[in-house]
């Protein structure tokens, strides 16, 4: 178990690892990812990256370090197309730093 203040809804930066390096070329900051998904007993974060706009008929590239490729087959059931799809990759939460947090949300039924 990980305690960690990072939670679901932060805008976050990479401070460590291959998606360190990622920076936006408007503004020459690091890009602020979203969390989207926090794993608190394996100590790790899923992130929403923005993307750039790409051209018709390119191909995205997945971003080392956040993204990878993953190879797909054919699926009979749903008819879904085989090929590369991008999967999103978990991120140890200390590689992570908050920069605004998120939402707070209210649980339970207390009046």
């Amino acid at each position: 178990m990980v305690k960690t203040a990072i939670c679901k809804g932060d805008k976050v930066v990479i401070v460590r690892g291959e998606g360190a390096n990622a920076i936006d070329e408007a503004t020459g900051k690091p890009l602020t990812c979203t969390v989207l998904q926090v794993d608190r007993t394996k100590g790790r974060a899923l992130l929403e990256m923005p993307r750039a706009r790409s051209k018709k008929g390119e191909r995205q590239t997945p971003l080392r370090g956040v993204e990878q490729w993953k190879t797909a087959r054919y699926n009979q059931k749903t008819g879904e197309a085989g090929g590369l799809k991008i999967v999103k990759r978990p991120i140890h939460v200390s590689n992570l730093r908050v920069v605004e947090k998120g939402p707070q949300r209210e649980f339970g039924g207390k009046e």
